[in-house]
């Protein structure tokens, strides 16, 4: 009689992801999940600028813009999105200012580079090729939000497609900053009839004495999400997505076009992407598993017949992306494409393998892959924050570690990393 045979679970569970992961719609009535701990803002009595807290997340009860006041924000450190979540109606007859002034970005958006320097953010502009301003890239659902990329430094002299002018006696402005980034969410309604503008801005700077203006950052995003919305005033961004159960969404006003969706009820990520082999073959996987090579983690009994299932499940991936198995000591082991299946927050699969090896030990590796193109506007090669793709390994039982990648295959320092991805990943 054969021995049975042994199966190590990973140490790593890889997960290959991009710069966004779209998040499913819901029909269901929508509650913003403000905790009304900020009580009511009301501009009554004037415009007002307000300190962005850590975490970008404000909790009203209700919102009040009334005409002739304006709201603007203080960017905190990290430089996170606004994100405004009220109990009851949002009002804006007035103005919601997120733009960017000069070199500085709007909050969440990123800071123009400094004269004959790159802009930051992953749209950011170069100063020495065709695109030197810069441009908003984020995902399409704005989930999360993110302002516009800051433009470049202007640069003359050698190399510059701009010649020689003021390479002599003149100051060379710095790049404009981008847009801010702004998410409301009410569980009643939103009304414009004032203004909500996410601009970018441009840097002044002098040419043979003469001032002029660098190149400007681009328009940052606008989120609006309630149970009903009504835009007859005008907004200024890059993206501007309203929100709504459907026929909900009523927009007359001017500036940018909206996209108009039904409600995703994700505001603010709360669980970065995850997977994790959950059976094998019927058989539960340990907690504990996963912690070294030198473990077995799972003893399946010889007699088990192929195929084998192996079943995974995910949070926070995108449904439709292939699953992957590596193996390890089990060369002949073969199995059919397999695709997770549910939605973003919960999907699953079951992998069913065949001729794994029965006289030794196997090793499993279950990846997913997918392209930020699916989700994202554009994909950008310049500028130090141009986060290309994300990978997470686990061992099962333990934490998530992840790595931030650029195009060329070398690792971003998480503290370099911008708002919208610490966010969600929780750094």
């Amino acid at each position: 009689m054969m021995q049975p045979y042994r199966l190590l679970v990973p140490v790593g569970v890889l997960v290959t992801i991009s710069l966004a992961i779209p998040i499913p719609t819901s029909g269901q009535t929508f509650s913003s999940g403000s905790t009304g701990a900020d009580g009511a803002l009301d501009l009554t009595s004037g415009s007002q600028t307000i300190q962005v807290p850590p975490s970008g997340v404000f909790n009203y009860t209700t919102v009040n813009i009334p005409v002739g006041t304006t709201l603007t924000f203080q960017n905190n450190l990290s430089n996170t999105p606004v994100i405004m979540l009220a109990q009851g109606a949002v009002n804006i007859a007035g103005t919601i200012n997120v733009s960017a002034s000069g070199q500085n970005p709007g909050p969440g958006g990123f800071r123009g580079g400094d004269a004959g320097q790159p802009g930051w953010g992953p749209g950011a502009g170069s100063p020495v090729n065709a695109q030197p301003y810069g441009i908003w890239i984020g995902p399409l659902s704005l989930v999360p939000n993110i302002g516009g990329s800051g433009s470049s430094g202007f640069y003359v002299g050698p190399g510059s497609p701009y010649g020689w002018n003021c390479w002599d006696g003149g100051v060379q402005p710095a790049g404009g900053g981008g847009g801010g980034a702004i998410t409301l969410a009410s569980s009643a309604s939103i009304t414009v009839s004032g203004a909500i503008v996410a601009s970018g801005d441009s840097a002044l700077g002098e040419c043979n004495v003469s001032p002029f203006r660098g190149f400007g950052g681009p328009p940052g995003a606008i989120r609006l999400v309630a149970n009903a919305n009504n835009v007859s005033g005008s907004t200024s961004a890059s993206v501007f997505r309203m929100e709504a159960p459907a026929g909900s969404n009523s927009f007359t006003g001017s500036g940018t076009t909206p996209v108009i969706a039904t409600i995703n009820p994700l505001i603010v990520p709360a669980n970065p992407p995850s997977l994790q082999i959950v059976s094998i073959g019927g058989y539960q996987v340990p907690p504990g598993s996963g912690s070294g090579f030198s473990t077995i983690d799972l003893l399946l009994p010889n007699q088990l017949q192929d195929p084998i299932a192996v079943v995974v499940q995910a949070t926070n991936v995108p449904v439709g992306s292939p699953v992957t198995i590596n193996f390890s000591n089990s060369g002949g082991a073969t199995y059919p494409p397999v695709n997770l299946a549910g939605t973003t927050a919960s999907s699953g699969a079951t992998v069913y393998v065949s001729n794994l090896n029965r006289n030794g030990v196997s090793y499993l590796f279950v990846s997913t892959t997918f392209s930020a193109s699916l989700v994202s506007k554009n994909l950008n090669p310049f500028g130090p924050t141009a986060v290309n793709t994300i990978e997470l390994a686990t061992a099962l039982g333990r934490p998530t570690r992840y790595r931030f990648l650029k195009r060329d295959g070398s690792e971003i320092s998480p503290s370099k990393l911008p708002p919208d991805l610490k966010l969600v990943f929780g750094l």
